[in-house]
């Protein structure tokens, strides 16, 4: 247990210098890139400049009101890829035909120019611009859950299988007792890196939307302000944009990871489990 413990600490201190080092770094290279190759165009900006602008971001409300909806879009388009591919990914499991059916459509939306799509989604949701950015961060986003779920599926142990399908055990507890721990740990892993795309994917729509529509979207967007900034070239303003939606990510996937030690007890991490379950089983008389 000792041993444990001291193995627990050692990693989180390493962690923890990586990150000081990782960011010292960032730092240092920042700077020297600001007073020597981009010193004449100002497209770099120093460092206190960027954090000047990022608390000035901060202090505006109607910023934070852009932040929320941006967020909104992101989290709506993560929960909506979500349950679609999680549905899709089961019946293609039980049903060949929603497997064939399910390839060609994976296959070109992972294939499709992100840009491209930005551009076609943009210009069909004129009349309903709150939509583009979920509609858009939705169709990236989808291919890689639907085929993360399948993986994860894939990675369960067919020893598991093979031993519940012996003892006449259903389909409903084995999805329970045997798909869905095995398969939770890659479903969240799929989500944390899920969030963070879809964040940036909206937040990159909105902004293609202004340029592309040159209309107002009716609502703070980032992509609008971002637009409007860049027309100015304030780029420290336009870099502390960027500081805010990589600490909007950061805390998400920590909430995510969070409710992930939550949705997996101790008991899915237990080797016997399995052996439990299927002894559970084997007591109960067996119908004709």
């Amino acid at each position: 247990m000792k041993a444990k413990n001291d193995i627990s600490k050692n990693h989180v201190l390493w962690s923890t210098l990586s990150w000081i080092i990782g960011l010292a770094l960032i730092f240092i290279i920042w700077t020297i890139l600001s007073v020597t190759v981009y010193k004449e165009n100002g497209v770099l900006p120093n460092v206190g400049k960027c954090f000047v602008a990022f608390g000035t971001i901060l202090a505006n409300g109607t910023n934070w009101e852009a932040i929320l909806i941006a967020w909104a879009q992101a989290l709506a388009c993560l929960l909506l890829a979500f349950i679609l591919s999680a549905v899709f990914a089961i019946l293609s499991r039980y049903f060949k035909l929603v497997q064939y059916l399910m390839m060609p459509i994976v296959t070109l939306a992972r294939a499709l120019p992100t840009a491209v799509l930005m551009v076609l989604i943009a210009v069909f949701l004129v009349p309903i611009p709150a939509l583009a950015p979920i509609f858009v961060a939705f169709f990236v986003i989808f291919p890689m859950l639907y085929e993360g779920i399948n993986n994860a599926i894939d990675n369960i142990d067919s020893k598991r299988i093979e031993m519940a399908t012996v003892f006449n055990v259903s389909k409903w507890e084995q999805f329970k007792n045997i798909y869905l721990p095995a398969a939770t740990p890659y479903l969240f892993s799929s989500l944390i890196a899920g969030f963070g795309l879809s964040f940036k994917i909206a937040i990159a729509s909105q902004l293609v939307q202004t340029v592309i529509t040159n209309i107002n979207p009716n609502y703070p967007s980032i992509g609008m302000i971002i637009a409007s900034l860049l027309k100015q070239n304030d780029y420290a303003q336009v870099i502390g944009w960027g500081m805010i939606a990589i600490i909007l990510s950061l805390v998400m996937e920590l909430v995510i990871k969070e409710i992930g030690r939550i949705c997996m007890p101790f008991k899915y991490k237990d080797r016997n489990h399995i052996i439990n379950f299927v002894k559970k089983f084997k007591r109960k008389p067996q119908h004709a």
